[in-house]
C-alpha cells in the first residue's frame, strides 16, 4: 500500500458528457495498492474462502500468476478487498486523485500520450508493473492493462451536485463505476485520468 496525502484537485474534464463539470474536490489522506490485484493474490483469496472464482481459468494458471485478475465482478472485487486485511475499494474521487495528482495531468505520467507506457498494441494483459507509467503517487497501471472497479455507484450527472469534500458517489444506482483503460486499444481517449465507465 502507498499513502496518498490529503489534498485538493480539479476533478473531471470538458471531454465526455459524464465528466462535466470540472469541480474542486478535497480529500483526506488514504491508502491505495500500488499495483493491480494479481491472479496469485486472488487465487489465495479463493482458496481461503474469502472470494469466489472469477470468470475464466487463467487465475489458476501459474504462468499468469503476476498478471492482473480479470472477469471479476464488483462484488468479487469488494470481497477481495475485505479479505485482504480489511481494505476497501477506492472512491472514484480517490482513484482520479491518485492518477492525476494536484497538477491535473491528462495521463498518470503526464500530459502527452505515450502508447509505449501501456499495453496499447498488445491483445492481452501483461504482468503488473511492466511499464514505467507511475502516477504522481507511485501507483502503476492506472492507464491500461485492465479497467478497475471503484466503490461508487455510477450517475452520469453526479458531478453537477457532488460534495466538495470526500465525495462517495450517489447512494444507489443501477451500475457501478470503473476507471482506467484496458489493453489493446491505441486510442488515447480511453486512457485519460478522467475517463469514466459503468457496468
Amino acid at each position: 500500500m502507498v499513502q496518498v496525502p490529503g489534498g485538493s484537485f480539479d476533478m473531471g474534464s470538458n471531454d465526455g458528457a459524464d465528466e462535466k463539470p470540472i469541480h474542486r474536490v478535497t480529500l483526506k489522506a488514504f491508502f491505495i495498492d500500488p499495483y493491480e490485484v494479481i491472479n496469485a493474490r486472488y487465487k489465495a483469496c479463493v482458496e481461503a474462502g474469502g472470494c469466489t472464482p472469477p470468470g475464466g481459468i487463467r487465475y489458476t494458471n501459474p504462468d499468469f500468476a503476476s498478471y492482473p485478475v480479470v472477469f471479476v465482478t464488483w462484488n468479487q472485487a469488494n470481497a477481495f478487498c475485505q479479505w485482504d486485511q480489511g481494505k476497501r475499494l477506492p472512491t472514484e474521487a480517490e482513484w482520479e486523485y491518485a492518477a492525476r495528482g494536484t497538477d491535473g495531468r491528462r495521463f498518470p505520467w503526464g500530459d502527452v500520450f505515450d502508447p509505449k507506457l501501456i499495453p496499447a498494441s498488445v491483445q492481452s494483459t501483461v504482468p503488473v508493473g511492466s511499464y514505467a507509467n507511475a502516477s504522481p503517487f507511485s501507483v502503476y497501471d492506472l492507464a491500461g492493462n485492465v479497467v478497475e472497479w471503484v466503490a461508487d455507484w455510477y450517475d452520469r450527472d453526479y458531478y453537477a451536485n457532488s460534495p466538495s469534500e470526500n465525495p462517495t458517489g450517489p447512494e444507489t444506482a443501477p451500475q457501478k463505476v470503473m476507471r482506467g483503460g484496458a489493453f489493446g486499444n491505441s486510442d488515447s481517449e480511453f486512457y485519460t485520468t478522467t475517463r469514466r465507465y459503468s457496468q
